[in-house]
């Protein structure tokens, strides 16, 4: 007879010694239920071929089905994850904010150690282009983290190649970007590059940053240009002047952090900062 396992679990009479026959047919019913266990557990339950040809074992069945349990509960807290955006209603790309164009004063470039220069500029945003949470909704030099999670910010900086004045003492022309966490790194991306001054065309820098953002961290996409020719000291009689900076920059919120991560760890810091 066929046996009740899988599909149902058979119920066994109580046997008295002196009082019950045990006949060859509850025997075979025993064997029958035997044969269904074995055949729904298969030859060697306890191990597996992985994808290399690997076999894994385990000492017991319920060892290897708590792994797998383990496996699906981690799998499901990463899709959960990946799905994060969707089930809070934070909409991707979550900002994309521009800069009409940002006065920049021109940096001296210092030979002098004793009198370092670390001049950067903010950029200004003033138009915002997808903005659901309002970051730019009236015009800021820094944004705001609204959300703790993992972001990607993107950014592109474009200035004029300036050009050279009589009383201009460079040749070349050096624009540099970076995306400013305040506390936590001055220099979370950055990008930079040089032309020959009077060069028709623009510089462009693309900094960019992915990692951690913690709810009210500020974010600032700062500015220095400056000639290539060193000098003693400031004030310098190389006169290049301000330049008008335009910015793009775009913020997306990927997902939430591990939840043991509600604060940004020391690791996380910049080792440069102060």
């Amino acid at each position: 007879m066929p046996s009740h396992f899988p599909n149902a679990v058979r119920r066994w009479p109580q046997h008295a010694n002196q009082r019950d026959y045990v006949m060859a047919e509850h025997i075979n019913e025993i064997q029958d239920e035997i044969a269904g266990i074995s055949a729904t557990l298969g030859v060697m339950p306890t191990e597996y071929l992985d994808a290399n040809g690997k076999t894994v074992s385990y000492t017991t069945v319920d060892s290897r089905l708590d792994i797998i349990q383990r496996e699906q509960e981690r799998l499901k807290y990463y899709q959960d994850g990946l799905l994060d955006a969707a089930k809070t209603g934070w909409n991707l790309p979550v900002c994309s904010l521009r800069s009409s164009g940002t006065s920049i004063p021109q940096t001296v470039n210092q030979s002098n150690p004793n009198h370092p220069v670390d001049d950067w500029h903010p950029v200004r945003f003033d138009k915002p282009v997808i903005d659901p949470l309002n970051m730019a909704r009236n015009p800021t030099f820094s944004l705001v983290c609204p959300q703790t999670g993992w972001w990607i910010i993107s950014c592109r900086t474009m200035m004029w190649v300036p050009g050279r004045g009589p009383k201009t003492q460079s040749t070349d022309h050096i624009m540099d970007t970076r995306l400013n966490i305040p506390g936590v790194s001055s220099d979370a991306g950055t990008d930079g590059d040089s032309a020959p001054l009077g060069t028709y065309g623009y510089h462009r820098n693309n900094p960019s940053y992915a990692g951690p953002w913690y709810q009210g961290e500020k974010l600032a996409v700062e500015i220095r240009h400056m000639g290539n020719k060193p000098v003693t000291n400031a004030p310098v009689t190389d006169p290049i002047g301000p330049q008008t900076v335009f910015t793009w920059i775009g913020l997306t919120y990927i997902r939430a952090l591990p939840k043991d991560m509600t604060t940004r760890p020391d690791w996380d810091a910049d080792p440069l900062t102060p």
